[in-house]
């Protein structure tokens, strides 16, 4: 049962409606906390923090599993996985919000930190989940293609 759960956890974390609803709340937050700024403003704003996030969360994704890879541990590869994750999210996510203008960058931010930090740790422990037990984390990619070597076997 409590397998089943996870595998579905991390069939959700790769997929990229999960980003696009989750990003939702983010961008009607961040017009919520900005309307002050005048409607079209606020409007760009949500806007493009929705957009943003729901790539950083698509694109994180497969950063936080190229950054597991690179460390000889599993534990040294979750950490590198998060540190990259967040690094990464923060920067374009402050980057974004100055080149749009938006007035209230650490409010429009703040509720998003510890969902992206729990996000990002659950995703490696995942990761190291999946490294402990290789036989039993066979998902599929994007396509539906099998990402596991048992059916290159021959």
């Amino acid at each position: 049962m409590r397998d089943r759960l996870l595998a579905r956890l991390f069939h959700l974390m790769d997929r990229p409606i999960g980003a696009i609803v989750g990003a939702m709340a983010y961008g009607l937050w961040a017009f919520f906390i900005n309307r002050h700024a005048g409607l079209p403003h606020a409007t760009l704003i949500g806007v493009s923090h929705w957009l943003v996030s729901v790539v950083l969360t698509i694109s994180c994704v497969t950063l936080m599993r190229t950054l597991f890879w690179f460390a000889a541990r599993p534990r040294n590869g979750a950490l590198l996985a998060v540190a990259g994750d967040l690094t990464l999210t923060y920067t374009l996510l402050i980057g974004v919000h100055l080149a749009i203008g938006t007035p209230n960058i650490f409010w429009t931010l703040a509720p998003g930190v510890l969902p992206t930090i729990g996000f990002a740790a659950l995703y490696a422990s995942l990761l190291m989940r999946e490294a402990a037990n290789p036989a039993s984390a066979v998902h599929r990619g994007r396509r539906g293609a099998r990402t596991d070597d048992s059916h290159a076997r021959a």
